[in-house]
């Protein structure tokens, strides 16, 4: 708990436990190191250009890359330096609504997210070839982590009543290591003064292929600013447990209870 940076320089993040303990910033100064990164906007795949951060990111889909500060932050994932306690880079694909999936890297050593270091190689996609079951390809991925069935959709409204009405691409499916589900609700005051009115909400859900299954933040996060803004993160392992957050933590928590009882059982007797 404290303050870091929160992925971007100019950006701060402080967590602390006590009533109205957030009036104060005092940042964690432990992390020192710098590496140099490639840094490129999605409109300049090709630059060379260069920064100074905390770790590197590229969206390999886009050739968009640049510099991290701050705890290793990538979707679904816990913030922790020990993400590369034992590699140097880590990588995931995200499959959610109608776009097309997108391939996410972070790494820790100088110029690790150039175009060279994250292309995957032939052998690699001629092993994804072979597993046209799996709606993600990757390089580097877990072909050890079971696949499941995920909902696979986008919708947007001004209303929450209309929610019900959008389901028409509930019947999208993907196929990943986990499901995931993401939520965005901004609220307002209605001309009545009424409070906690929803203005507009965003529901993303689909799938995630890893290449490190460890440190995946499991079951769902939720931030929030009080009758103005609401933001909610999950990642679930179970066909089809993606549906909302409420069935995505539940599934989180059999998944506990059905490792953690045999254990203790075994343990007992």
């Amino acid at each position: 708990m404290g303050c870091e940076y929160d992925h971007f320089s100019d950006h701060i993040l402080c967590v602390c436990d006590g009533d109205y303990c957030n009036d104060k910033v005092v940042m964690n100064t432990t992390r020192q190191k710098y590496v140099t990164c490639r840094e490129c906007s999605e409109k300049q795949p090709d630059c060379d250009s260069t920064c100074e951060g905390h770790w590197c990111h590229e969206d390999m889909s886009t050739g968009a890359s640049g510099c991290g500060y701050g705890p290793p932050a990538l979707p679904f994932y816990y913030r922790t330096p020990e993400i590369f306690y034992y590699r140097n880079k880590v990588c995931i694909t995200l499959s959610r609504g109608a776009g097309k999936p997108r391939r996410h890297c972070i790494c820790s050593t100088n110029m690790c997210n150039t175009v060279y270091n994250f292309q995957y190689n032939m052998r690699d996609r001629e092993k994804e070839s072979s597993l046209r079951s799996r709606s993600l390809t990757m390089s580097a991925t877990d072909y050890s982590i079971p696949l499941q069935t995920c909902y696979n959709c986008e919708t947007n409204t001004q209303d929450a009543t209309a929610m019900s009405h959008t389901t028409n691409c509930r019947s999208n499916r993907c196929v990943g290591h986990y499901c995931t589900y993401a939520a965005q609700r901004h609220t307002s005051k209605n001309s009545m003064g009424r409070s906690n009115m929803v203005h507009a909400v965003s529901e993303l859900q689909g799938c995630m292929n890893v290449s490190d299954k460890t440190h995946i933040q499991m079951g769902c996060s939720k931030k929030w600013i009080s009758d103005e803004y609401e933001e909610i993160h999950c990642a679930c392992h179970g066909n089809l447990c993606n549906s909302d957050s409420l069935t995505a933590a539940s599934a989180t928590w059999l998944r506990v209870i059905h490792v953690v009882i045999p254990f203790l059982i075994s343990f007992l007797f």
